[in-house]
């Protein structure tokens, strides 16, 4: 029997839920019909009234108006718009408008969600524009010029990104509360070790540099790579010379140097004055001054691994800079879209110019040398100086998993100055520098799954140095003596990486490397005229394991082989890595390990001058042995509520370091340094305090154990950084303990001698001490179209007059002593659009 009124009951509550959605459809069409884009009716009033109205249609194209919205004539319309929309109109002129968006300020706080407690640092980013570091100011935060429909990531170290409405944080009541994010060990990075963009990856130790949102460095404002390298602790410049880098008692040639895979042989513009990298388009560095990890190999020191930016840009845009010593610029092109990009950039010093920086470069480099006397006159009609860099890639995106570049960078230096004989004009000196070095590197990298990638590159690096100087006594030549130098660098790279489970991962490669050398002498006072060629291959193959055991302890270890090709010898160097994760905050680390070099420079007893055959390179043949290093590190790490302390204690031995004692002999020996590099940061809201101590002892052994000229056993840094956007400074004041000192022998053609010299000094020189100043304004128009900084930074802000050394190669007499750079402002613009 059929239950009817359950069944009409049945038919009745069918017929509501139609009738409900029929009326929830109609009126949601209802609503959408009335709805209207305030893009569509700023086109319909142009339209009907005949005005014209400019604005951003990517921008205003989210904003609705509502369903009720009625107007009757243009100025009627342009009132409720701006009643019903956060837009503003301003007058261009008759029938003209510019529709500007309205944007605020907002604050707010940010704190742990388990915890409650502040959260010191975070990253910003706004739709899908660059990511901004963000100071407190009595822990509230400050984002300026928001779009209420702008979308705002907010990022913090440790913790899940946040994604929310700009219009959300404007009717914030309560702090934002992050969650902790389940980071792998070997992923933890402390950020902002030394300032915004300066990173510490826990599992190898190294140092990671996102230039692209690097923060203030006292001394420099224009993000120069020398400048940001020498400020790691453990890593200084003992000469003054920012490219004199220095990595733990490791000498410049014994460091490797690559810019997208293209290994570098000098010491940048001007004699290491200045970092021949630009900037703008260095994407990330790599820095680490322990052991090298396995895939890198032909080095006994410390890395420096530039990469270039490597990605496809939504638009075009053009960075335009200008400092008070050289000017370049930058373009970016998305050539197809989401496919094909190209860069390109130049800077280059401007010709026939000299400028107070300049002036203490060049005296900084030809102190003690012939051209010291016309070294502040440098770009005068004697005395010349020029140089360019010009970077260029090119980006391919495959597809999502495929991706091809082609680097490119060109480097030039030139010089040349005439000296005359202030007694006799007829008598005239000629010096010719030239440098020239040029890279290429094809690369392609792929992703096959989750767990498999690869990568292949073919590299090619040629470097060619010549150095001239000619004599006349009226019109006919009394010297000639010329040094030239080429290097012939080219590499095929291959790498691969596999993730053998979610805690193990294997990464493997081989390198093919053809060194070509040639090394020119012309003398005709001493009737020398010789030539000397080098040729090697040097197969290298890597193999490394990385393990994580619970989150707690990450260790890698790895396997480096070398076999050189001119004395048939295979070389294997083991190498690990160990970090310990006690806590949250506190993590221990050590590494050990092996490395050998090949291509080489004699150790001098003195630092690279500009006119000396020092700077020029060789491979190890009958005569000469390969280097061989050991390095050993065991350091601890804390981290917590704005303090930062980390600690390392070193020992690092070269073994067959070959010492130039003349022009004929050669000795074997060792290169010793041990030391402990302390560094202490604490941040209160937007004010930054660094502390850097490096103790240290850096020896030579040929027979017996002295020190080596550049050893410093103190050095000491301590830096303040104020955050007040758009306005920061930086100030650096170093403290650095005297080097020995080692009076040269020595007779000239004029008989002075080393009993001539009168020196005053015994065993060490006096220390040392700077301060370093920079600051810089950042600004932009009110559309944000384009932006700018403007920087000035001063280095040796009170001329403290510092001497490093002797001049170990026939010293003026008069004033023999080696002296760290004077006072040298520097004036920096940057307009990027």
């Amino acid at each position: 029997m059929i239950n009817t009124k359950r069944t009409k009951n049945t038919i009745v509550q069918y017929l509501i839920l139609l009738f409900m959605c029929f009326f929830y459809s109609h009126a949601s069409y209802s609503q959408n019909q009335s709805a209207q884009k305030l893009v569509d009716r700023l086109e319909t009033l142009q339209n009907t009234y005949v005005v014209a109205f400019t604005y951003n249609n990517s921008l205003l194209d989210q904003v609705l108006l509502p369903a009720n919205f009625n107007c009757d004539n243009l100025s009627n319309c342009i009132a409720a718009i701006k009643e019903n929309a956060p837009i503003n109109f301003l007058e261009n002129g008759p029938g003209s408008f510019m529709v500007v968006p309205i944007r605020k300020d907002v604050t707010f706080t940010v704190v742990d969600k388990d915890t409650g407690e502040s959260i010191g640092d975070i990253t910003v980013q706004v739709n899908k524009g660059e990511e901004r570091f963000l100071y407190p100011i009595k822990s509230t935060y400050t984002v300026k010029n928001l779009f209420p429909l702008d979308s705002v990531h907010i990022r913090s170290a440790f913790y899940n990104t946040l994604h929310v409405k700009a219009s959300e944080l404007l009717n914030l009541n309560t702090p934002l509360r992050l969650e902790h994010a389940m980071i792998h060990l070997n992923e933890v990075q402390i950020t902002d070790y030394l300032t915004r963009g300066v990173n510490t990856k826990i599992s190898d130790n190294t140092f990671q540099i996102n230039m692209e949102s690097l923060g203030l460095l006292a001394g420099e404002t224009d993000g120069d790579v020398f400048n940001v390298v020498k400020n790691i602790p453990g890593v200084h410049t003992p000469s003054g010379k920012p490219g004199n880098l220095n990595f733990r008692g490791s000498t410049f040639d014994q460091s490797l140097i690559e810019i997208d895979d293209i290994p570098i042989y000098h010491n940048g513009h001007f004699y290491g004055a200045i970092a021949p990298y630009n900037p703008t388009t260095v994407s990330n560095i790599e820095i680490q001054r322990n052991t090298l990890a396995a895939k890198w190999g032909g080095r006994v020191g410390g890395l420096i691994h530039m990469t270039t930016k490597n990605k496809v840009p939504d638009s075009t845009s053009y960075t335009v800079q200008a400092n008070m010593v050289y000017a370049g610029a930058t373009v970016e092109i998305p050539v197809v879209k989401d496919k094909l990009a190209f860069y390109v950039a130049g800077r280059s010093n401007y010709p026939g110019i000299n400028s107070p920086k300049l002036t203490a470069f060049s005296n900084l480099n030809f102190q003690g040398s012939r051209l010291e006397d016309v070294a502040d006159e440098v770009n005068s009609d004697n005395f010349e100086v020029g140089f360019y860099d010009i970077n260029s890639k090119l980006v391919y995106d495959i597809n999502e998993n495929h991706k091809a570049t082609v680097s490119y960078i060109n480097i030039q230096n030139r010089l040349s100055a005439t000296l005359e004989d202030f007694e006799d004009k007829d008598n005239k000196d000629f010096r010719d520098l030239y440098l020239d070095n040029w890279g290429m590197t094809i690369k392609w990298e792929g992703t096959f799954s989750d767990r498999l990638s690869a990568q292949a590159r073919l590299s090619k690096s040629s470097l060619y140095i010549d150095n001239k100087s000619e004599g006349f006594s009226a019109e006919e030549r009394s010297s000639f003596e010329k040094y030239s130098n080429t290097i012939n660098d080219t590499r095929f790279i291959s790498e691969v990486q596999l993730q053998i489970n979610e805690f193990t991962a294997l990464e493997t490669g081989y390198t093919l490397t053809d060194y070509s050398l040639r090394f020119d002498e012309r003398n005709d006072e001493e009737s020398i005229d010789s030539g000397r060629n080098q040729d090697a291959l040097n197969h290298s193959m890597f193999a490394s394991i990385n393990k994580n055991w619970n989150e707690k302890v990450t260790a890698n270890f790895g396997l480096h082989s070398d076999y050189y090709g001119p004395n048939k010898k295979l070389y294997v160097d083991p190498r690990v890595s160990i970090n310990v994760r006690t806590s949250d905050a506190l993590f221990l680390k050590t590494s050990a390990g092996r490395s050998h070099q090949f291509i080489q420079k004699k150790l001098r007893d003195d630092f690279d001058d500009f006119n000396d055959d020092s700077q020029f390179w060789f491979l190890p043949d009958q005569t000469t042995s390969v280097l061989e290093g050991y390095q050993t590190m065991l350091g601890a790490l804390y981290t917590k509520s704005g303090w930062l302390v980390d600690v390392e204690l070193y020992v690092r031995n070269t073994n067959n370091v070959t010492l130039q004692t003349n022009t004929e002999t050669l000795k074997e020996g060792k290169l010793k340094s041990i030391g402990a590099d302390f560094f202490v940061k604490k941040r209160w809201n937007n004010f930054e305090a660094l502390f850097s101590y490096s103790l240290s002892e850096v020896d030579t052994d040929f027979g017996e154990t002295l020190p080596i000229y550049f050893d410093q056993r103190h050095i000491l840094h301590v830096t303040g950084l104020w955050h007040l956007d758009p306005f920061y400074l930086a100030v650096t004041w170093g403290y650095f303990s005297g080097m020995p000192v080692v009076v040269p022998e020595f007779e000239t053609d004029e008989g002075t001698s080393q009993s001539d010299l009168g020196i005053v000094y015994t065993n060490r020189f006096p220390s040392m001490h700077q301060l370093d100043v920079s600051a810089t304004y950042a600004f932009t128009n009110t559309r944000k179209t384009w932006k700018g900084i403007v920087g000035l930074s001063i280095l040796n802000l009170y001329d403290q007059d510092n001497i490093v050394n002797i001049f170990q190669n026939e010293p003026p007499v008069d004033d023999p002593y080696r002296k760290t750079i004077d006072f040298a402002p520097n004036l920096q613009l940057s307009i990027q659009f």
